[in-house]
């Protein structure tokens, strides 16, 4: 198990990405500011699946349906940002 200060030094870690993706928010940066923002928020998940979640120590089998599941997400976000960006509205 690991000890109560790790998981508190995570814990602050989500809260300083969270309050720096709140700032960034408030300016105007275009394209640039929502890489950003998406960078920050997947690091924040790379953080709570890999300490909170305990993906780190845990058997393969686990670790293989956690990435399935991202997998998964990733073709879902391809096949609406594909259907969103052929619109002829935009």
């Amino acid at each position: 198990m690991e000890p109560k200060y790790q998981f508190t030094g995570i814990w602050l870690a989500l809260m300083v990405l969270l309050l720096v993706i709140f700032g960034l928010s408030r300016f105007n940066l275009g394209a640039a500011g929502t890489a950003i923002i998406l960078a920050l928020a997947f690091v924040q998940m790379l953080l709570v699946m890999s300490f909170f979640m305990r993906l780190r120590r845990s058997t393969k089998v686990i670790r293989l349906v956690a990435a399935a599941g991202f997998a998964w997400l990733l073709i879902m976000f391809i096949l609406v940002f594909s259907d969103y960006l052929t619109r002829q509205w935009h």
